[in-house]
């Protein structure tokens, strides 16, 4: 790829991230909308949750936007390495929740109830992947004489 050809991508995927973080705004009006408008204790709940995790993405896409404009993230392997420990123990922890939420899915009777546990499994999993991403950030450190460099991921 052409210096042309990256700096044309990188446009093209601000562009799309600075789209993406105006749609979380509209979610986000649209939760408090629809969270003003009812009293019930699970509508309200989900369009809480939604607003906050809207806001979070709005974080990451901020991030996102500063790390293709500013100054690209810097992650050390002794950053990461001195985290090892509690890296491995939250990814432990984050997996023995799954198997507990899929247990007591399992024993669900209610559609209700079956809603929030398929909720809470699906964001646990999503807390799993994050930490095994941070920790897979440590094992993919390369040494060289320069430092150290993070291997690029593949587009599939």
């Amino acid at each position: 790829m052409t210096s042309r050809q990256a700096e044309e991508n990188n446009d093209e995927l601000l562009h799309i991230i600075s789209k993406w973080k105006a749609l979380e705004d509209k979610a986000i009006a649209s939760a408090y909308d629809l969270l003003s408008r009812t009293s019930n204790p699970l509508v309200r709940m989900i369009m809480d949750l939604i607003m906050h995790d809207s806001e979070k993405h709005k974080l990451v896409q901020q991030m996102i936007i500063d790390t293709l404009t500013k100054e690209a993230i810097h992650v050390s392997p002794d950053e990461l390495e001195a985290l090892s420990e509690g890296l491995n123990s939250h990814v432990e922890a984050e997996e023995e929740a799954i198997s507990l939420a899929q247990a007591a899915l399992g024993k669900c009777k209610l559609v209700s109830t079956h809603f929030l546990l398929s909720f809470l499994i699906a964001d646990e999993k999503k807390h799993h992947a994050l930490m095994t991403g941070l920790n897979n950030l440590r094992m993919a450190s390369i040494p060289t004489s320069a430092g150290v460099r993070l291997r690029e991921t593949e587009t599939p």
